[in-house]
Formats: C-alpha cells, structure tokens, sequence
C-alpha cells in the first residue's frame, strides 16, 4: 500500500472519531459517554430552564395535590436523557423502550406514596378499575390517577427534551413540544405567573443561539478555520441583550386587541384537538382541581368537584325588557354517584335565522334579549344564551333535542363559536304560569296514563309523558337511601307537586349556607356528602344537584340547568351586566302542560318571582303555529324528523334528515382538521428524516445522494451504469435552468472522492466545499417544486402497494378457492 493510501486511511479514520466526538457522526467513539459535554454545561442549564418552567407552569395551576414531586423527577428525567442521548452502547430503541418504563415506575412509586401510604399493590388494584372504568365510556376522577400520569408524563417530558437537544440535534423541536405543555397550562394560571412564559422565551432564545455557536465552531474547526476563543460568549451576551429587548418591546404593546375572526383559531373547540381534550378530561378527570380562573365553563358534563373559581370578567351584556330572566346554556338529565350530571343522546335540528321553534307549553309570553358577547365563557359546543324556552334566534343554529324525550337540551350556534363583539338577539317564551296554576298540576303518579283514544278528543293538559318521566326522575341504583327519607319528610305536610318542590327549595335555602370552601373527597357521592357531611354548606352545583335528586325520589320529573344569573343593573346603558362570577346552576322541575318552570335553592340567591294571574298576555303553540304559517317548528315538527314511529320507547340513532346533516358537517370539520394535522405532522417528520438522511457521509456525498433520490422520485432516470457527470446531465435536461450548479455540484463530488487528497484539485485543499452549501440551497427548493410538479413517487407507491397485493393473493390460494366456492354457492 502506498504511503499516500495510507495516510489517506489514517486521516479518514482520525475525522470519523472527530465527527464522533462532537455527536455529529455515526461511529464508535473511544467513551460511551462523553462526560465533558462538549455542547457546554450551560447548555444543559438552558434546556433545564426550558423544561422547569413548562413544569412549574404544571405546579401552578395545582391540578392536584402532592405535584411537589415533579421538582426531583424532572431532574432524573433529564439527568437519564444526557446520559442516553451520549451513550454508544446501547441501541436506540432498547433506550427508547427502558426509559419510559423507569417513568412510569418512578410515578408509580411516587403515586403510592403520596396517596396510598406507600401501598403500591392498592395503587395498581386502582388503575385497574380506572382502566375499566374509562374502556367502558365512563370518566375516571381520580386524583391519583392524574399524579400518576403528570409525573409520568413530566418525566418523558423531560428525558426526550434532553434527548432531542443533545443526540438528534433539534432544539426547535424540543421547544414545541414544551410550548405546548405550557400555553395548555398558561391559560389556567393566575396573572403573574406569566413569569414562566417569560423564563421560557428567554432560555429557548439563549439555547438556540448558543445550540448555533456550537454548531457553527465545530463546523469552522472541521474546515481549519480561525476564530476568536472567546467567541461564543461575546455572542451569547449580545443575544441576552437583543432578547430581553425583544421581551420588553413585546411587553410594552398595546393589549387587547383581538381579530374575531382569527381568534377561533384558539377557540375552536372542533375536530381531532378537541376529541383529544375531551377525551382526556373523560379519563383524567379531576374534582380537585381549585383555581384555574374562568368566567365560566359550559360542558355536556358536570362534575360536582371543588371552588369553581370563577372570574369578575364580563362575559355578556343583555338589553330587554325583563332583567329578571337568568341566561341558560343547556340541561343535564343523566346522574351517576360517580361521575355526576351529564347530557344522554341527542337529535341535532338545524333552523333558519329568526326561524321560529315552541316547546307546546301553555301560557307563555314572548321575551326578546339582545346579547353581546364581550369575553367569551369556555364552552365545549358553541352553546348560544338566553332564557329558558328559547324559541328563536338571529343566528342560523341547530337545536340539540333529546333522542328519549324529545326535550329541549341547548341551542348550538353553526359554524362557529361565540366570539367578543358577536351581538344576536334571543326570543324566548318564559312561562306566564302563576302559582295557582302551577299548584293545580298533580303529580306524575296521579296524572292521567294515556293519551285520548279518539282524534276529536282533546288531550289533557295533565297528561305526562311517560318518557320524561322515566327520564327525569332517573336515580343512580347506589344513591343513599336517606335522601329520598330527608324528601318525603320535608314535603310531607305539602298537598300539591308545587308545594313540594317549593318545600324542599326553602329547606335548603334556609338550612344550608353558600361556600366555596369545598373539601369533599372523591369517593363520596355529591349529594349525599353535601346533604349529610358537608357541614351544611356548598356552591350552586350541590344546591341545584341535591333539590333535583330529592325532587326525582319523590317521582317529580326534574333537571339542573347551568347558565348566568341576570347579573348587575348598567342604568347608566339600560342593561344588564353579566360576569364571570353570574355563572350558576339551578333546578327545573316539568309541569305537564306548562314545561320546565325554573326554581333557586341556592341560598343568597334571589328566587324566581311569580307571574300574577292573567299578569301577561300569553301565547302557546297551537296559537302559533295557526298564525305564523311554516316556519314554526314544534315537537310533532321534531317527532317526524326524528322518530319513524311515534312511540313513548323510541330511541331512534340520529337517522333523520337535519341529524344527518348536522352530523355530515361536523364529520367533515373533523375530517378536514384531521387531514390538515396529518399532512403538517407528516412534514415535520419528513423534515426530520431528511435532514438526517445520508448524515454518516461527508457533506459532497450527502448533497449527491440527495439530489439523486429526489430525481428519481421526479421519474428521472439514472441508471447504476452512469457516471455521476452522466447523472447530473439527465438531471440538467429536465431542469435546464440548473444546469450549471449541477455541473458544478457534480465536478466537486467526483473530485472530492475520487482526487488525490494532497492534491491541489481536491476540493477540501482548493476550499470549494465552502461552495456545496451555497449551492445546494439554491437548486434544493427548485428540485422539490419538481417533484411536486412530476409526483412520479405517487406512482411507486401504487405500483409498490399493487405488487404487495399480488403477492399476498398468490401466497392463500385456498382462500381464493373457498371464496370462489362461496360465490357459486350463493347463486345457485
């Protein structure tokens, strides 16, 4: 061997244990670890300070108790991240795999301790019934639980953050991925925790410039170039000045300001994000959470858990002629000792603007409200607001109706959620019933069975349907007996349904104080601990939960409601105000004839007033619907929508018209958003595979194998038998405009591999790979509009998928035959 080989061998060898010590190359380093860290030491500490803020952010919305433990544990996690992202040894998938399972152990352990007294084989015996719980669509509200996962979760957090900076070099992708994390737990923090926002910013700006001070001195080192020593520190603190300059101007700007347009961007509450957080709060429910700031929250759930913490933030302003009236989102008929209140299945029926929809109740009279938004309330659904029996709308809307009962549920606003400065006018028709009238209503048990038997006979107005009966007097099999004892003992002297409810909403209004000072525990049930062992005081959720469940034991058909109160008098605008802090839950209780009439058990709060006889000129549907031609939807109007056949047990899937409809729009927004989601996480791993891809090669040998892959996904043909001048000739024919760079680019591979090393014409002596970079971004954006435009990898792939198909069908022809058999026997 010559002496030129030789040494050519020796210094190929000598650059790879460079490239290797760095983290840049793909070989065997003479450590396992590099326990100098040759990115800096301050490097790890701006990737700590990157990751505990997004944990603190965690910490201080205090989801739960004992999250203290997430302080050691993030370090671990990251302290195991460094040592696995510059280990040789092991491969990456035995790392990848043991990692998570020293989390999930690490909270494991710690979840025990903390809420188990140590008892590890208890905390297990609790995930296993979580676990059924949740596969079975119910929600898991454990505390513990949710420890669990967040320590777990920090943990990997913490590991793949370190991973990512330190063994697949992408610190941008690393700081996604901890933006995420914080901004979901920014929005439930008090104001100045933004400190952690702050602390984000200013380490994620310090890590990536010092992450490219790294990079660029070991490329200049690799080159023989010159350079300051102390360099990379001159640099850091003029990037700690341009960013805190940056932080402050973005501090100083006017606030405020909100696009309503651009804005449902953060609001949507649609599509695969949303199915994905509503899954989590289904099974990673928390009643303990206590002071995430809301000017209200409206879900197809409500969880009887701790101080709501609600805000003084105006949400709406409302202009008419009665203050009186509460503004109400949507109702819950289903009650678990469990879970607590949620909505059962519902029929969606799409309307017009100002299209007109009556319940059927009697005596009503007509209430106009105009609503603007100001600070939007959290809602899961664009629920639209304004008094109970809505009946119309200046917005086009889907009326969402129970497929059991047929009832009125919520009214959805179509295409979009509410948004500040979104003014609509609500119509309702509020009952006119006085309490005579209410008084002269039976109960349920006492009320005619059955519908008149001839057409020309008029129904009664007591007559109870016997699906809302049984929906709305449903209660939990495992419900504490003495509620239903504490009822019937309240209500016994009371002669009429409505003196019995009355009964029991003056009963808790006057033996139960309002407190948000809440510490039940999860185990127990909601109404009975506030009935029985709260101490005798809660917030509105246990006085409405605890009259309606008592008002169902007595066979009262009964339901809670969440909205706003009427709010504070604006004299000075001639309307009412409505804050965060007007959100509330109250009962209703249906009167056959006369609807769903609103009562208050809520102690501090005002109750209902009473209309006086003949007090208001009342309308009802017949009268209505006579007078006002077709476009008034009713329940018979919703009966053949929805049910094929009318019948008190039908239980109709959503096969109608206006449910299809509604539903064919939501799966589209979904499916839409689905693909919008996968074609951008498609990009960033294809990102990320790409700027890997031939990275173990020099930099001439990358670019050319990149640029060959990329010709042939164009449908360029370049054949093992060319020479690379050859290749870039096929190549320069299709792209003619480039012909010179891949003259170029061509010229420098095939010198750089194959010219003499100690050689003038070899590029590394003559400093034409300084050139390659250049180069290639230049004609790298051009190659991949071709490919777009001649997306002959499309073809491939379906020729690929074909070929596979072949084979599978060639490899079970029994199958084939037995099909085939099947076939002939089903035509005979």
């Amino acid at each position: 061997m010559s002496d030129t080989a030789v040494e050519r061998l020796v210094r190929l060898v000598s650059d790879v244990k460079k490239e290797d010590h760095t983290g840049n190359g793909g070989g065997q380093s003479r450590k396992a670890i590099d326990v100098r860290l040759a990115e800096g030491w301050f490097s790890l500490f701006l990737v700590a300070g990157v990751v505990y803020s997004t944990i603190w952010s965690v910490q201080a919305v205090n989801w739960v108790d004992h999250l203290n433990v997430l302080t050691p544990t993030t370090a671990l996690g990251l302290a195991v991240g460094v040592v696995a992202a510059k280990q040789r040894h092991l491969s990456r998938l035995l790392v990848h795999l043991v990692t998570p399972c020293i989390g999930f152990s690490l909270a494991l352990w710690l979840t025990a301790g903390a809420f188990y007294k140590g008892d590890t084989l208890a905390f297990v015996r609790g995930l296993q019934g979580w676990f059924t719980t949740v596969t079975h669509g119910g929600r898991g509200d454990s505390a513990s639980i949710f420890l669990f996962f967040v320590v777990a979760l920090g943990f990997i957090l913490a590991y793949t953050s370190a991973w990512l900076v330190y063994r697949t070099r992408s610190p941008w992708l690393m700081i996604i991925i901890n933006a995420v994390v914080l901004l979901i737990n920014l929005s439930n923090v008090e104001a100045g925790d933004v400190v952690y926002l702050f602390i984000f910013l200013v380490t994620s700006l310090l890590l990536l410039l010092r992450f490219n001070v790294y990079e660029s001195v070991m490329r200049w080192r690799r080159q023989g170039l010159k350079y300051m020593g102390d360099i990379g520190w001159d640099i850091m603190q003029v990037g700690a000045w341009v960013s805190l300059a940056i932080l402050v101007f973005s501090w100083i700007l006017p606030a405020g300001y909100m696009d309503p347009t651009a804005s449902q961007i953060w609001t949507l509450n649609v599509g695969p994000w949303a199915q994905l957080q509503n899954t989590w709060d289904r099974v990673l429910a928390i009643q303990e959470r206590s002071n995430a700031s809301n000017p209200g929250n409206f879900r197809d759930t409500l969880v009887l858990g701790g101080n709501p913490n609600l805000n003084r933030e105006t949400v709406f302003t409302v202009q008419s002629s009665d203050g009186s009236q509460y503004l109400a989102s949507l109702s819950y008929d289903t009650y678990t000792a469990e879970h607590g209140w949620s909505v059962g299945t519902l029929d969606a029926l799409p309307i017009n603007a100002n299209q007109e929809y009556f319940s059927g109740a009697m005596l009503t009279h007509t209430l106009q409200q105009k609503i603007t938004v100001i600070h939007p309330p959290g809602e899961q659904y664009p629920y639209l607001f304004g008094a109970t029996q809505i009946s119309s709308v200046s917005l086009p809307a889907d009326i969402l109706m129970s497929q059991t009962t047929g009832e009125f549920i919520a009214l959805l606003r179509q295409k979009s959620f509410l948004t500040a400065n979104t003014t609509y006018t609500v119509v309702s028709q509020v009952s006119s019933a006085d309490k005579q009238t209410l008084s002269s209503v039976p109960l349920p048990v006492d009320a005619p069975k059955a519908l008149p038997t001839k057409p020309d006979m008029p129904a009664s107005p007591n007559y109870y349907n016997p699906a809302i009966v049984r929906t709305y007097t449903q209660s939990p099999h495992n419900l504490d007996p003495a509620i239903a004892d504490v009822a019937k003992k309240i209500t016994a002297t009371a002669p009429t349904m409505y003196e019995k409810v009355t009964a029991l909403e003056y009963y808790l209004r006057t033996h139960y104080t309002y407190s948000l000072d809440i510490q039940r525990s999860p185990d127990q049930e909601g109404v009975s601990w506030f009935l029985f062992h709260s101490g005798n005081k809660g917030f509105c959720n246990y006085f409405a939960s605890a009259m309606t469940v008592m008002a169902r034991s007595l066979g009262i058909p009964a339901r809670v409601m969440v909205g706003y109160t009427n709010g504070e008098d604006d004299v000075v605008h001639h309307q009412r105000v409505i804050h965060g802090t007007d959100a509330h839950a109250w009962t209703q209780i249906y009167f056959a004839g006369y609807g769903w009439i609103n009562f208050e058990p809520t102690a501090t709060f005002a109750t209902f007033a009473r209309p006086l006889p003949n007090q208001y000129h009342s309308t009802d549907a017949t009268q209505n619907t006579t007078t006002s031609g077709k476009n008034i939807i009713t329940p018979t109007t919703h009966k053949k929508l929805f049910q094929p056949e009318a019948s008190d047990h039908a239980n109709v899937s959503g096969g109608s018209d206006g449910s299809k409809a509604w539903s064919f729009t939501q799966q589209m927004r979904v499916s839409l958003a689905a693909l919008i989601l996968s074609l951008l996480g498609g990009a960033i791993l294809f990102g990320i595979w790409w700027s890997r891809l031939f990275r173990r090669y020099d930099l001439a040998t990358r670019i050319y194998g990149r640029l060959c892959l990329l010709a042939r996904w164009a449908g360029i043909e370049l054949r093992p038998s060319q020479t690379p001048y050859e290749r870039m000739q096929a190549v320069a024919l299709a792209t003619p405009k480039e012909a010179n760079i891949l003259e170029r680019l061509g010229d420098i591979y095939v010198r750089n591999r194959w010219a003499d090393p100690e050689s003038m014409e070899h590029p590394h002596r003559n400093g034409e790979l300084k050139e390659l970079p250049a180069l290639w971004s230049h004609l790298q954006s051009g190659l991949f509009l071709y490919v777009v435009r001649h997306p002959y990898f499309l073809r491939w792939l379906l020729l690929r998928m074909g070929n596979w198909l072949c084979s599978m069908w060639r490899k079970h022809p029994a199958k084939r035959v037995s099909a085939r058999y099947e076939l002939e026997q089903h035509n005979e």
